[in-house]
């Protein structure tokens, strides 16, 4: 019968007749679940603008592989002009899905309180869990 394991345990041990023989004592399959509970972030690469700016925006496609993402608590934009020294957290708001499966979220006009040319993005994740609620960002796009 087929199955699926993610570990398979053997134990040797040498046989009860008082001889060299090794022989199977016992031979057991299991599988063991492991929930990971996982929040983290990424940053973008560093864009140079021609000139100093002091409001961005940005488009972030994204999907969902399990559960649904809550935009601003499950999935967090924060924007920097200055290298990513100092950030401002965006307030994403959902536009219609950019294609079948795949979702699109923006934030238009985020007032940047340290004025640069070294343009960067912050994602951030909460509340991820395997199985449960899967967040997958796809593409993310600077305006400025």
């Amino acid at each position: 019968t087929p199955f699926t394991a993610r570990y398979v345990a053997w134990k040797f041990t040498s046989a009860d007749f008082h001889d060299a023989n090794a022989g199977w004592n016992e031979f057991d399959i299991y599988k063991s679940t492991i929930v990971a509970n996982a929040t983290g972030s990424f940053e973008g690469t560093t864009i140079t603008a021609p000139a100093s700016t002091n409001k961005m925006g940005a488009v972030i496609t994204y999907t969902d592989s399990s559960g649904t993402a809550s935009l601003n608590t499950d999935l967090i934009l924060d924007l920097s002009a200055d290298n990513g020294s100092n950030y401002n957290r965006a307030t994403l708001t959902a536009l219609p899905d950019f294609a079948s499966g795949v979702k699109c979220c923006k934030v238009n006009d985020l007032d940047i309180t340290n004025a640069g040319t070294q343009l960067k993005y912050k994602i951030s994740f909460q509340n991820q869990s395997s199985g449960s609620k899967v967040t997958r960002v796809t593409g993310v796009s600077l305006q400025y």
